[in-house]
């Protein structure tokens, strides 16, 4: 353990220690053992920046306070410009060993200041009040009149027509209440984590619902890693009540689960399966499922972002918009399948020209297949929403849709590599020869940062901006193309 004093607490600290002293402690003692911030985690931070920026132009004259990164300097700074009465962001002030950092601080009468912590969400959460609270515990302990405390959100009713609208995109509440009633724990708090903090060995904390919420631990693999590689109780199916019940239990595997369990139909599939390594397959189940196709066959795929900030009129926050589709069809069986797709260049609302060249490439008969299927219905629906001459088309072809996820989630096939899953990332490979591996890009939430990146990001050079577009090519295109293996791996199931 390092040797070094621990004079302030974060407010992003003290919300981790809320969570789990095990991670707390490993933020002071071992940060370095910490897995570096993923790709996903830092484009949630990169929006919440963005949705903070705009939220600042609802108060002009403000005073933005460089940021340094010693707490004291920090501090002396903010006070030295609160006298100046104007909004101020980012200012920093310290209070005993509380540290925290102010999205906006609005001058109000009497001397005294409105607190204002902006989320990127569309809601006010539980865990914003803990957030608040520490805020207005440090500030008004370093000298400040707190009046109100309010958190500032994304009004997901919001329709963008031409420039955004600060004023009309984020909404506020009233959260002084809360927080108020949550300040006479921070001190305790404080001092129950500093105790955590200074242990020479890191606490032990039993694995549990807080790993995951209200957000992801980045200790979980550390913490997590006694499970077995595959096959762990917590791959069963809508089972993880079960699974902390057999943790108590010390039973890790599913394969290791007995016969005196209660466990549902799917999850006693599920645990015959680990314990053969065979898998189950329902033939007649499977081929009633494929009896419902009607040639052609049109295999088809979105890649889509969501942005909390519109960034095209008419769209709300974090509405699904398709940049990407593929489409394969087959006309009759046996013939080669035809590919079909577009990416879009990004400059301009996709979704008027996606819905132009589907609409002429469905046809008017035929399966519409699609994984998850629901999803794809969806993106159709909201996109005809917008532009309204596509709703009797997009109405008629959601009859013609089929979900190639229904005979997984179904059980009428499982296999124990699918981990309790029935994504199509894991269906594929055990099902057919194909796999996700080595691939640029390998899951939609990449190819939705990577296009929003390369699409809408300063001084991306067009070397680069190729690049990845060609991976998004090539990704969108395994997935349609991997729902036609898994068409045939199950055909050749159920023979």
């Amino acid at each position: 353990m390092k040797n070094k004093s621990l004079p302030f607490l974060s407010k992003t600290k003290y919300l981790d220690g809320l969570k789990c002293d095990k991670l707390l402690w490993y933020e002071y003692n071992r940060k370095e053992d910490l897995p570096e911030v993923d790709s996903s985690t830092q484009a949630i931070m990169d929006q919440g920046t963005a949705v903070g920026k705009l939220a600042q132009t609802l108060f002009p004259g403000g005073i933005a306070i460089q940021r340094d990164y010693k707490p004291d300097k920090q501090s002396e700074k903010s006070l030295e410009s609160a006298k100046l009465r104007k909004p101020l962001f980012e200012a920093g002030f310290i209070f005993k060993q509380a540290y925290a950092l102010v999205d906006i601080l609005n001058p109000v009468a009497n001397d005294a200041w409105d607190l204002i912590e902006v989320k990127s969400s569309s809601s006010v959460k539980d865990e914003h009040y803990y957030d608040v609270a520490f805020q207005k515990y440090t500030y008004e302990g370093a000298g400040l009149k707190i009046r109100k405390c309010y958190l500032m959100y994304i009004n997901n009713q919001y329709v963008r027509k031409g420039k955004i609208e600060p004023e009309k995109l984020f909404a506020e509440e009233d959260v002084t209440k809360q927080a108020d009633a949550l300040i006479p724990e921070i001190e305790a708090n404080i001092a129950d984590m500093f105790e955590a903090i200074r242990k020479k060995i890191a606490p032990q904390v039993k694995i549990g619902r807080h790993c995951s919420s209200p957000y992801s631990c980045p200790l979980q693999d550390t913490c997590w890693d006694f499970l077995p590689k595959k096959g762990d109780i917590f791959c069963l199916y809508s089972g993880k009540k079960k699974a902390y019940e057999l943790l108590e239990r010390g039973v890790l595997s599913i394969a290791d689960i007995k016969e005196d369990v209660k466990l549902s139909d799917k999850q006693s599939i599920q645990v015959e399966c680990h314990k053969t390594s065979l898998p189950y397959v329902d033939k007649k189940g499977i081929k009633d499922f494929i009896d419902t196709l009607e040639y052609p066959l049109y295999f088809l795929d979105f890649e889509t972002i969501n942005p909390a900030i519109p960034a095209y009129d008419n769209t709300k926050p974090f509405e699904t918009i398709p940049f990407q589709y593929s489409l394969y069809v087959i006309k009759c069986k046996g013939m080669k399948p035809e590919h079909h797709s577009y990416l879009a260049p990004g400059d301009k609302d996709p979704r008027p020209e996606i819905l132009k060249q589907l609409k002429t490439l469905l046809g008017n008969s035929g399966s519409v297949i699609a994984y998850n299927a629901s999803f794809e219905k969806t993106v159709l629906r909201h996109a005809s929403e917008a532009y309204p001459k596509y709703q009797g088309w997009v109405s008629t072809l959601e009859e013609r849709v089929i979900d190639l996820l229904v005979p997984f989630r179904s059980f009428l096939y499982y296999h124990p590599g699918q981990e309790g899953s029935a994504s199509l990332k894991k269906v594929l490979p055990v099902l057919t020869k194909s796999n996700y591996d080595n691939m640029e890009i390998a899951d939609g939430g990449m190819a939705s940062i990577e296009y929003c990146r390369v699409t809408f990001g300063q001084n991306i050079a067009a070397k680069e901006r190729q690049r990845v577009r060609a991976a998004l090519e090539k990704y969108c295109d395994l997935d349609t193309k991997g729902m036609i293996e898994i068409l045939e791996g199950l055909r050749r199931e159920s023979s």
